[in-house]
């Protein structure tokens, strides 16, 4: 019994609190592989510890070490006794963290699918509503040389990146190259390969899944956020270190003033909410989306002088200024040493549940 209370205890303080300091906290933006490793781990440990706590306290009653619970439940499954020794209360437990551990894998395995079939369709789409870049213009010569690029014939400045195992697509739309300078299209490229590289959909979909297992929990929303945010800003370090911080600076403030919606499964530049893309393909965006795509550069800017406004609140609740911030005015380096107790903190948390085992 005082495993599971040890674990449920860690558990609820994954599921609630520590999340929600870790979304407010501003010192991930200065390492967001280190962060997001500790987003993963604390998700790890907290359903790892559910699962345990769950699992001791229902076969307490045949022992405190939940290894000879285990295999004295065994036992009585072997001999035909599957409730032996256990009370109804420790029967109730069980059901109702086994539906709920049931809904979470049921949602991610679900959503993972719909994402998946969402990909194949719209791939389809701008592969048949799309062309290659000319042969003539050098924009993007990295992606079109892979056969990547397509560019659609949309006014609207738009850029996403639809990542698979072996058919990744990078969509711009006419109104981006029309809107963006060379080396900016470039930067912007930069970034959506970095996506497609790191398969960053893969990082955001446990947390997108958590979202919508628990979507009264404001802590699984602000994770999901957070946790969006850090590989936006992974992709952003990537892609400077191909052109510029000032660069993509730039091209982040013409595309934030477009607001251009993306469609649902695709990885945007801009990390705005996914939207659906009609089965038909009629359409590719919204109709709501009508800003021209010849933004100009001092509007761009005019709406990111706007973040010291409210510097107390979260990176989150701002994360296209907050990135933008943070490519015009980048941080010092972050030591090894910050690194390392990020990491080291991660493994701590992963082990704990573990320990807790071995030790009770």
């Amino acid at each position: 019994m005082m495993t599971a209370a040890i674990l449920a205890l860690f558990s609820g303080a994954l599921a609630w609190p520590v999340p929600r300091l870790l979304a407010a906290a501003h010192w991930p933006s200065r390492c967001p592989r280190s962060a997001i490793v500790l987003w993963q781990a604390v998700g790890l440990a907290g359903g790892v510890s559910a699962l345990i706590a769950v699992i001791a306290f229902t076969f307490a009653p045949l022992s405190a070490n939940v290894a000879v619970s285990l295999r004295d439940h065994a036992d009585h499954l072997a001999a035909g006794e599957p409730l032996a020794g256990l009370g109804w209360i420790n029967l109730i437990g069980l059901a109702v963290a086994s539906m709920l551990t049931a809904r979470l894998f049921g949602v991610l395995a679900l959503s993972t699918s719909r994402t998946a079939r969402q990909r194949r369709r719209h791939r389809h789409l701008v592969d048949l509503a799309g062309r290659d870049h000319d042969n003539h213009d050098n924009h993007g010569e990295r992606a079109r040389r892979r056969g990547q690029l397509r560019v659609l014939d949309h006014p609207v400045a738009v850029a996403y990146c639809l990542p698979g195992v072996r058919h990744t697509r990078v969509v711009v739309s006419k109104g981006l190259l029309a809107a963006l300078a060379p080396d900016e299209l470039e930067a912007v490229l930069a970034h959506e390969e970095a996506h497609a590289r790191g398969r960053h959909d893969l990082v955001i979909q446990p947390f997108v899944a958590w979202q919508e297992t628990f979507p009264f929990l404001p802590p699984a929303r602000e994770a999901t956020a957070a946790v969006s945010l850090l590989v936006e800003m992974l992709a952003d370090d990537a892609a400077a270190r191909c052109t510029s911080g000032q660069t993509l600076a730039r091209a982040l403030a013409r595309l934030g003033v477009a607001r251009s919606p993306v469609p649902a499964g695709a990885v945007a530049i801009t990390g705005a909410p996914h939207h659906r893309v009609s089965a038909r393909g009629r359409t590719l965006w919204p109709p709501r989306a009508s800003h021209s795509s010849d933004m100009t550069e001092s509007k761009g800017m005019s709406r990111v002088s706007a973040s010291p406004a409210e510097p107390s609140r979260s990176p989150i609740h701002a994360p296209l200024i907050a990135r933008i911030s943070r490519l015009l005015d980048p941080s010092p380096r972050t030591p090894l040493w910050a690194h390392a107790a990020v990491y080291l903190t991660a493994a701590a948390v992963s082990a704990f549940p573990v320990v807790v085992l071995l030790a009770t």
